[in-house]
Formats: C-alpha cells, sequence, structure tokens
C-alpha cells in the first residue's frame, strides 16, 4: 500500500507562525544562554572542552590542562573541534559557541518536524515543532559547554537520513548517514556502544530488503570513519588502543563504590578516599593528561569489583538504567532552585517520556523511524547501565519522544478538531 503521507516538506509550509516559533526559540536560547555566562550559572570551563580547544587554537596541540603541551584523550573531539574552530575565527568568545549551538539545535527541531510529518502528518508536525522550540531542557542545555546538544542534533540527523535511507537507497544518502552516525561516537564514547547496535540494523536492512550492497559498504565505512581517526590518532600518541574517552574507567569504578545517594555530595569524597584502590589510582596522573594507563587501572579494578560483587553488579544495571530515565534529578545543590528544575521536569519529561513511549508504540509500523528510535534508546539504555548514567545523558534521546509525544497529541486531538481525514492538516497512518 502507498503511503498517504503529503509529499511537500514541512519546512515549506511553516509560514508566519513557524518563523515566529523558530525565531522565539532561537532568541529564547542565546538570551539563555548570555543570562547564564553574565550571571555565572554557566561557564565555558565545564568539563575542560574549551581548556582543549584553546590549546589547539595556541599551537599547543591536543592537550588537557591549560597553557599546557601534553596530549589528552580525556574530551572526544567533535565538541572540540567545534569550539576551536569558532575561537579561531571569532575570537575567545564563549557567546558565540552557544549561539551557534544554539542555531543548530533550532534547525534539529526542524529536521523532528519533518519527521513527524512523514510518520503521521502536519498537526504532529507543528507539535512537534513547538514542543521541541520550547522544551525546557534543550534551552538549558544550550547555555552551556557540555557535548549532549552537539550529540543531540548529530541524533537528529541520524534519525532524518537514516529514515530516507531506509526508504530510497541511495549512496549520497547512506554515505551522509554514516557520517551522521560516526559523529555521534566521535562525539560522545558511549555512543560507540549506540552505534554497535544501530549500525548493524541499518546494513541488515538495506541487504535484506532492497538488496543494496553498495549504500551498505558505503554506509559502513563512513560509519568508521571519524572515531577510526581518533582511534589512530590515540594509538599513534600514546601507543594504546583507546577508542573513546580515557575518562571511561574512572566513572565506572567510582560509580561502583559510591552509592547512588552520596554521588555530588561531600560523602562521596569520603568514600572515594577511604576506599583501598581508589586513591593509589587516582595519583596515577590528572585525569586530564592520561595516557590509557590509569584508565586500565581503574578498568581492572572495576572489573575485580564485579567478580567479587556480582549481585552487587548487577543491581548496578537496572539502578544506572532507572536514574537516566528518572522524571526529576536528585535534589543537590543546583545554580537553580531545586523546586523550579523538578517542577520543570515533571511538567516536561513528566509526560513527554511515557506518551513518547506510547506514539513510538503506535508509529511502528508507518517508517523506518520508529524502530530506529526504539533501537537507540534500547541500546542507549544498556550503555549507561553497564557504566554510569546521569540523566543529562538521555538528552539526544529525546528528540525521538518528542516526535512519538507529538504523534499521540496530534491523533487524539485531530478527530476533536475534524480534521482526521484531511493528510495534508492531521494525521494519516502511512506503510512503508
Amino acid at each position: 500500500m502507498k503511503s498517504s503521507r503529503p509529499r511537500s516538506s514541512f519546512l515549506f509550509g511553516l509560514g508566519g507562525w513557524g518563523a515566529a516559533l523558530l525565531v522565539l526559540g532561537l532568541g529564547l536560547r542565546v538570551g539563555y544562554a548570555a543570562y547564564a555566562l553574565r550571571t555565572g550559572i554557566s561557564s565555558s570551563h565545564s568539563d575542560e572542552y574549551e581548556t582543549v580547544a584553546i590549546n589547539l587554537v595556541e599551537g599547543r596541540g591536543y592537550a588537557g590542562l591549560p597553557h599546557d603541551t601534553k596530549p589528552s584523550a580525556a574530551r572526544e573531539p567533535v565538541f572540540v573541534l567545534l569550539i576551536a574552530f569558532l575561537y579561531k575565527v571569532f575570537g575567545q568568545r564563549p557567546l558565540v559557541v552557544l549561539a551557534v549551538q544554539s542555531a543548530l539545535n533550532v534547525g534539529a527541531c526542524l529536521l523532528l518536524a519533518e519527521i513527524a510529518r512523514r510518520l503521521s502528518g502536519l498537526l504532529a508536525a507543528r507539535l512537534t515543532l513547538a514542543i521541541g522550540l520550547f522544551y525546557p531542557f534543550f534551552v538549558f542545555y544550550c547555555a552551556y559547554f557540555y557535548r549532549e546538544t552537539i550529540l543531540t542534533v548529530a541524533v537528529c540527523g541520524v534519525l532524518y537520513l537514516a529514515g530516507n535511507l531506509l526508504r530510497k537507497p541511495t549512496i549520497a544518502i547512506a554515505a551522509l548517514t554514516g557520517l551522521a552516525l560516526g559523529l555521534c561516537a566521535a562525539a560522545m564514547s558511549t555512543f560507540l556502544l549506540v552505534d554497535a547496535v544501530l549500525a548493524p540494523y541499518i546494513v541488515w536492512k538495506l541487504i535484506a530488503r532492497f538488496r543494496a550492497v553498495a549504500p551498505a559498504l558505503v554506509f559502513c565505512v563512513c560509519t568508521t570513519l571519524l572515531p577510526g581517526t581518533w582511534l589512530i590518532r590515540n594509538y599513534v600518541v600514546f601507543h594504546r588502543v583507546i577508542p573513546g574517552s580515557t575518562l571511561g574507567g574512572y566513572n565506572l569504578y567510582t560509580t561502583l563504590i559510591v552509592p547512588e545517594e552520596d554521588r555530588g555530595t561531600a560523602r562521596e569524597l569520603e568514600i572515594e578516599r577511604g576506599d583501598a584502590l581508589w586513591p593509589r589510582l587516582i595519583a596515577m596522573s590528572s585525569l586530564m593528561t592520561d595516557d590509557g594507563s590509569q584508565q586500565e587501572a581503574f578498568l581492572a579494578a572495576a572489573k575485580s569489583y564485579a567478580r567479587a560483587h556480582p549481585a552487587a553488579y548487577l543491581l548496578h544495571m537496572p539502578k544506572q538504567a532507572a536514574k537516566l530515565w528518572r522524571f526529576y534529578p536528585y535534589e543537590r545543590k543546583y545554580q537553580h532552585s531545586y523546586a523550579l528544575i523538578k517542577a520543570l521536569s515533571l511538567l516536561s519529561d513528566g509526560w513527554l517520556i511515557p506518551l513518547g513511549l506510547w506514539g513510538l508504540w503506535l508509529l511502528r509500523r508507518r517508517g523506518p523511524e520508529p524502530a530506529l528510535a526504539a533501537l537507540l534508546i534500547a541500546g542507549g539504555t544498556l550503555a549507561y547501565a553497564l557504566v554510569a548514567a546521569i540523566m543529562r545523558y538521555r538528552l539526544p534521546f529525546m528528540p525521538a519522544l518528542l516526535v512519538g509525544a507529538a504523534t499521540v497529541l496530534a491523533e487524539k486531538l485531530a478527530p476533536a478538531l475534524g480534521i482526521a481525514k484531511n493528510p495534508e492538516i492531521g494525521f494519516h497512518k502511512g506503510s512503508t
């Protein structure tokens, strides 16, 4: 059966209301970013991405400490290189970086709206755009020097491009999809595991359904290009196989020995200092200049812990998965009022997550994107359950849930509005 989805792109049917929403959404992001920088709520020094970028711009190489030349693999390259490029062109202006990532985030919302249009119709597309532009945590993280915003944009690109690829395979789209998927892994190490779930599925669909061997091969090559370049660089520099960041072992072992309720508190420091191994391991080198030997020691300690406490590690995994998908964060000292953060979380994620999952189920037979989204969410949840999770890490999984939630709203609202039978305005049930 042919799909009844409208052929015209959502982008060209925005109209004045859509353009106004885009301007407002971008202004909200940049305005909050400027306010956060000016008041000290946000800092360009978060997680040392800027430090590495400045060292690159000033000719000291990919070094992790200020004014240092000792090479580092602690921070993956994508966000670092973006900052370095913008600082090289515009000077060291943090707001330029935040403005660019805000614009990219708004562009990603447009991609999500187009995906919703493909799967449901224009009403779902419009709701997706509105929800995405004003989703509190898209706005919030655009004001921070964290990689999650850029990663979220890359994930939206993967869903959009892979949806095209699995409808009509071409070598060009295969290359772009592979590059976008590889970009995710080069932005955040954990996505190496997510890519290991998504990439085989895409290859299988290309070959089993379309017999598209050439696009499948191009996709595989392009997927490995960026993370492969990072892997080779690390081997040449450190003479060790370091596929991602050297902080993985530290994060895993620390998460194993510190109870969840003590993370981010003074009690965490007491536990770390009192551990039999942690003080010796942390003293091996600065985390930002580890040549891989410290990570190997932390990983060895984590493996020993898991072997000695198998039940504790098995319990660790569902705890991390639950932490990743909590509706609101633990009570800690934040830049904003905890009551405000909790309220915003419940008023957004509190309904977007369950409604989004329902929507992906409703959409499961209308196109390739719902299956890709399900694998993305499942693979990401498993990856973080195996290692360590914080709520911020789920940001790249939220775009698919925004589409799902908007679809449920559209397809429940449409009959009441009398537009269910108009595929150009309401929703439809297409097929692949």
